[in-house]
């Protein structure tokens, strides 16, 4: 079999003949930047032949590549098989890189302190031939005394009773009972000998498909100890959710059970040691993930959600132990997973409800959630109205020429000078521009529509003279930044195409609130808020979100950002265990609506594909904008 040698590290794997080299590089243990999925649609997994040759179509893919990359071998890891020994250079940039990973939500000071786990110090009379009471019974009634729930309620695994005597003959019968409330009553998870009542833990995941995201607590007074993130190592086996599930199909659900697992550990261990604890006392784990990861991380089969009719295994709030599921905590600490509505709703989107307050709220809250997918969620106290679709990864930079995650040198603010189409722009830890990360990506098309340097389809009008609007090899383009101020050494710009792919999917995303307001019956003013939740949402100008008609337009201060919603709700529910009671009765509660098969969302899609909207009076702040543009432009003057 060919040997694929991968530089500059020289890391060296045997794939059969016809591999891809994603495939290829992922063997290697090397974590491409595929956004599109390994679909040849970003351009995102550049790489360069050294030595020897691999099956490519360099004309279809010509777009992404400029000559002098051309000329030095240029082309797709994800669309080039492998046909014998290769040498491959693999740029820094087509690599995973470190994310700006959004951690710290606000709010979280305000959570209800009432945790399901508790810590008590018994001191217990040894037995004798006057009192023969098991030494269970013993400690059961020593925890009730101390104000904790009767023996009657308390559940005690066989693997406590098997050290219990030894713990408390060893302690002179002074030990801590560790009560943990369970789905059914309460667990006895562990005794230990002498007082550790001080130290007791939880954590908050949200298992996402590109990150995790940890949140350590202490269960004893309710403080932060330490918050963690990284990659979900699962991206080794597929960047997306139906590359993942289709990998399990092909006997890789346990690979990606483990994987799940190991992500969850790795955060957790990174968490531990700034803190300074054990894991082995932390007691208890809430997760929020959407339907697939929680399904990938239970080790249930989640193949048939993407088949019609696309249902789940489980849709209620589970619990495993810590060692049956393999996360790094005491072995007998419950782990939770947020309940999921559908297979495109998940417990992620639960979370988030819990993180907004809109089940408690009598006014309508509109919150959307927005990543390569997109969640939406219209309602209240009595009733929600729920849908998913496909935003398309533009917004998240594929299909977007420039377009990246939120690594270094992204862009993820910009503004335009409508006088001199001077734009300025800030990049992700100050470095030099090599991209245009999705918040970024947002700010350039409402700048240029309010520029006029497009019109309302996203045309690009060269008629005006400036050297920042040009025509470009392949559509007409703006250039955001020339070649001489990024770390690239070409211009980074934004195209027609780009613009067009944008509109797209902001529409789809628009069309589908549109869609839940027609369902019940509201308009857009009757929105009491607009919530965006995740990383891309936190990191949204709102502002710039209506000019484009991302979103129905509101007054801006009825828009919020919630930030990851999906780990304040991890908190919230790990936090307070009146709230997590809570949780299925809102996911019983919310109403899915099937896009694809509902009439009036194509119409509201169409509509939608136009800047903001074809329906100016329902943008009437966006169209006074406009107006004053079109006057401006009347008068003003390029200068070169």
């Amino acid at each position: 079999m060919p040997t694929v040698t991968f530089l500059p590290g020289y890391r060296k794997v045997t794939v059969p003949e016809g591999t891809t080299l994603l495939d290829a590089a992922r063997a290697a243990g090397l974590s491409m930047n595929v956004v599109c999925g390994g679909q040849g649609k970003c351009g995102k997994c550049l790489v360069f032949i050294k030595e020897g040759t691999v099956t490519f179509d360099r004309e279809k893919y010509r777009r992404f590549f400029s000559n002098d990359e051309i000329a030095r071998g240029a082309c797709l890891a994800c669309q080039a098989t492998v046909v014998g020994d290769i040498q491959v250079n693999v740029p820094a940039e087509s690599l995973i890189q470190e994310q700006k990973i959004l951690v710290e939500v606000p709010g979280l000071e305000g959570i209800p302190f009432n945790p399901a786990v508790r810590k008590y110090e018994v001191r217990l009379e040894p037995p004798s031939l006057d009192d023969t009471t098991p030494d269970l019974t013993r400690v059961l009634e020593g925890i009730e005394l101390q104000g904790g729930p009767p023996p009657t309620s308390i559940y005690a695994p066989l693997d406590v009773l098997c050290y219990l005597p030894l713990v408390l003959r060893r302690s002179g019968w002074h030990a801590t009972a560790t009560v943990a409330l369970a789905p059914v009553g309460y667990r006895l998870s562990s005794v230990d000998e002498g007082n550790t009542t001080g130290r007791l833990y939880g954590a908050a995941v949200d298992l996402g498909t590109t990150t995790v995201v940890v949140y350590l607590w202490s269960l004893v007074d309710g403080r932060i100890l330490a918050t963690a993130s990284n990659y979900n190592r699962q991206i080794s086996c597929g960047e997306d959710i139906l590359s993942r599930v289709n990998f399990s199909r092909k006997s890789g659900l346990s690979r990606l059970q483990q994987l799940a697992a190991e992500s969850i550990n790795e955060a957790l261990t990174t968490a531990a040691d700034a803190a300074g604890i054990d894991r082995e006392e932390i007691f208890e784990v809430m997760i929020a993930g959407n339907t697939v990861m929680t399904h990938l991380f239970l080790g249930i089969d989640p193949a048939y959600m993407i088949a019609e009719p696309y249902i789940p295994v489980v849709r209620r709030m589970l619990s495993t132990g810590a060692g049956q599921s393999g996360i790094a905590a005491h072995k007998n600490a419950e782990v939770y997973t947020f309940p999921a509505v559908s297979n495109f709703i998940g417990g992620d989107i639960i979370a988030d409800i819990l993180a907004t307050g809109m089940a408690e709220r009598e006014e309508p809250t509109l919150m959307v959630d927005i990543g390569t997918n997109f969640e939406a969620v219209l309602g209240n106290s009595d009733w929600m109205l729920s849908c998913a679709g496909a935003a398309g990864p533009a917004l998240e930079g594929g299909e977007v020429l420039f377009g990246m995650r939120a690594n270094p040198g992204a862009i993820e603010r910009a503004r335009i000078d409508a006088e001199t189409l001077a734009p300025t722009c800030s990049t992700i830890n100050g470095a030099r521009p090599r991209g245009i990360c999705g918040s970024g990506l947002i700010d350039l098309l409402a700048e240029l529509f309010r520029a006029c340097v497009i019109d309302r389809t996203g045309r690009i009008n060269l008629e005006i003279g400036h050297p920042r609007v040009r025509k470009g090899q392949y559509y007409p383009e703006f250039v955001v930044v020339w070649k001489e101020e990024t770390s690239l050494g070409k211009d980074i710009v934004i195209t027609e195409n780009d613009i067009r792919n944008l509109i797209m999917s902001k529409a789809a995303i628009h069309g589908a609130c549109m869609t839940l307001l027609d369902a019940a019956g509201l308009m857009p003013g009757d929105i009491g808020r607009v919530c965006f939740a995740g990383a891309f949402g936190n990191y949204l100008n709102k502002e710039n979100a209506i000019t484009i008609g991302l979103i129905p337009e509101i007054s801006l201060e009825r828009v919020e950002n919630i930030g990851n919603g999906a780990i304040t709700g991890a908190n919230i529910a790990l936090l307070d265990r009146k709230r997590r009671k809570e949780l299925d009765a809102i996911a019983r509660k919310i109403t899915y609506i099937e896009l694809n098969a509902e009439p009036s969302f194509m119409d509201r899609y169409t509509s939608s594909c136009f800047l903001p909207h074809t329906d100016f009076t329902l943008f009437p702040h966006v169209q006074q904008t406009l107006e004053a543009c079109r006057a401006r432009q009347g008068v003003r003057s390029w200068q070169a």
